[in-house]
């Protein structure tokens, strides 16, 4: 069409009849290589889409690991599935029209929203460390905790026992370097210890009750070499001892060589009894006391006999 044009401006019908044929072998001789761009110019595209298409698989691939790597986010799956390809889409757009460094920023954003994750909250550290638990009586019941000291796991420092099996403890040892010094018991299974026994190198040394629960000790035992030497008690539970009981420690047994008693409360005895081989011989009383025991019209002849301490053994 060209060759048409330009002859016939030139030299009329007939230069418009040689244009032609010599633009029919001109466009001959061309269209080789104006396909062949044209081919190039399409190859060009799909690679362009191949590319954008490779660009969108490999962000999709990478926020799956990311997920695989963070766990499961708050959203459900199918919403992180196409959250991650609208951000992979969204990604390889910008590509086409913003700088490289706009989808490291996006990519570092979508990391920084997946990696926000609530840590669940560190446990307490257990207070004692080397701790046992033992089954005593065989019921499949614990009922012995054993607490070692944590700089010398070898060094018992205390004991927790079900010493009934009712499933709560009732007896606390305490320790000192490994040998016993203190016990407390819950005899009247209130919750609370009212008994507590005292330790010297393995003996016991002393007792303490509080037998009416008043949080008050009403009875007190000490103790030499082991054996027992004396024994307080409050009768008329007014908070101060009013009897007490002293032992022979040189003899086997318990012996009962004299007793105190404070008639009238002002913490000094009025009544003197006095033993031999554990029987009564000889009563003395103060005037104070006379008085006292003849407004009740009682002369006491026998003495009161002593309760026995219930101290374990060492």
């Amino acid at each position: 069409m060209d060759g048409v044009a330009m002859g016939g401006s030139i030299a009329g019908p007939y230069g418009a009849a040689a244009g032609l044929v010599f633009g029919v072998f001109y466009g001959l001789a061309t269209a080789d290589s104006h396909y062949a761009q044209l081919n190039a110019q399409i190859q060009a595209e799909q690679a362009k889409d191949k590319d954008l298409e490779a660009q969108i698989e490999r962000e999709i691939e990478r926020q799956r690991e990311l997920e695989a790597q963070l766990g499961k986010t708050a959203d459900p799956p199918e919403r992180q599935a196409t959250g991650a390809i609208q951000v992979a889409q969204k990604a390889a757009q910008e590509k086409k029209t913003e700088p490289k460094t706009d989808d490291k920023k996006a990519e570092q954003a979508a990391l920084a929203s997946l990696s926000k994750r609530e840590l669940p909250p560190a446990q307490p550290a257990s207070p004692f460390k080397n701790i046992q638990v033992r089954d005593i009586n065989g019921d499949g019941i614990p009922d012995l905790w054993i607490y070692h000291n944590p700089l010398r796991p070898e060094e018992i420092v205390r004991q927790e026992e079900d010493t009934d099996g009712d499933g709560r403890v009732d007896t606390w040892s305490y320790f000192n370097n490994g040998s016993l010094v203190r016990r407390e018991v819950d005899s009247r299974k209130r919750g609370s210890p009212d008994t507590v026994y005292l330790y010297d190198r393995e003996k016991i040394v002393r007792e303490e009750r509080d037998e009416n629960g008043d949080g008050q000790t009403s009875f007190r035992a000490y103790y030499q070499n082991g054996r027992l030497a004396r024994v307080e008690k409050d009768l008329d539970r007014d908070g101060k001892m009013d009897l007490w009981t002293y032992y022979d420690t040189t003899r086997e047994g318990e012996l009962v060589a004299k007793e105190e008693r404070d008639l009238n409360g002002d913490g000094a005895a009025d009544l003197w009894s006095h033993y031999e081989s554990g029987r009564l011989v000889r009563r003395d009383v103060s005037a104070a006391g006379l008085e006292i025991l003849s407004k009740q019209e009682e002369i006491p002849a026998l003495r009161l006999e002593p309760e026995t301490p219930r101290h374990p053994g060492s």
